[in-house]
């Protein structure tokens, strides 16, 4: 069951990541009965495909929700269905919740990353680059504004992507 419960965890990572809210973790989670675990999962998918009609906001998202299998998707849910003990439907609830918390922290990784290296690559562009972490991190900071403008990311994630000068050295190194 664990690639149906994966594709479940897909879901509840993205919404994660693209409202900022535990919430579908959570209510999945502390669920007290089969009937509520349903009920939590078609809200949550209801709400996932609201998100995909507005479009989903960060690129890593949008890479995952490309990978959902949905035929594995329906076969998780009608197996959480066919749970008959509190026990065995804590643990996969658990399971789930879990597996999407573990998701959504890949995604936040590889999202700022993938800000990092816009921002780097803008910099190029403009021959503002610079080989010195130290210099590239207070070069982005001056420049905040205007990358923000530029890439459409916010100045906070601007300042915090030059504030990871560890970061900054991986994404400039590779």
């Amino acid at each position: 069951m664990s690639k149906e419960i994966h594709e479940l965890a897909k879901v509840l990572a993205i919404l994660l990541v693209e409202q900022g809210s535990y919430s579908y973790i959570d209510k999945i989670s502390q669920t007290s009965s089969k009937d509520l675990a349903l009920y939590h999962v078609r809200e949550a998918l209801r709400d996932y495909h609201s998100l995909l009609n507005r479009g989903l906001k960060t690129e890593t998202t949008m890479k995952l929700a490309e990978t959902i299998n949905f035929s594995e998707l329906e076969n998780g849910i009608l197996k959480l269905k066919e749970v008959e003990d509190i026990t065995q439907l804590r643990e996969k609830t658990s399971l789930i919740a879990a597996l999407a918390l573990a998701e959504a922290g890949r995604l936040a990784i590889r999202e700022k990353r993938y800000l990092a290296t816009k921002v780097l690559e803008y910099l190029k562009s403009k021959n503002l680059f610079k080989e010195d972490v130290n210099a590239l991190s207070k070069t982005i900071e001056e420049k905040r504004k205007e990358i923000s403008e530029a890439l459409g990311i916010s100045e906070e994630d601007v300042v915090e992507i030059a504030k990871d000068k560890n970061l900054l050295q991986r994404v400039r190194s590779s």
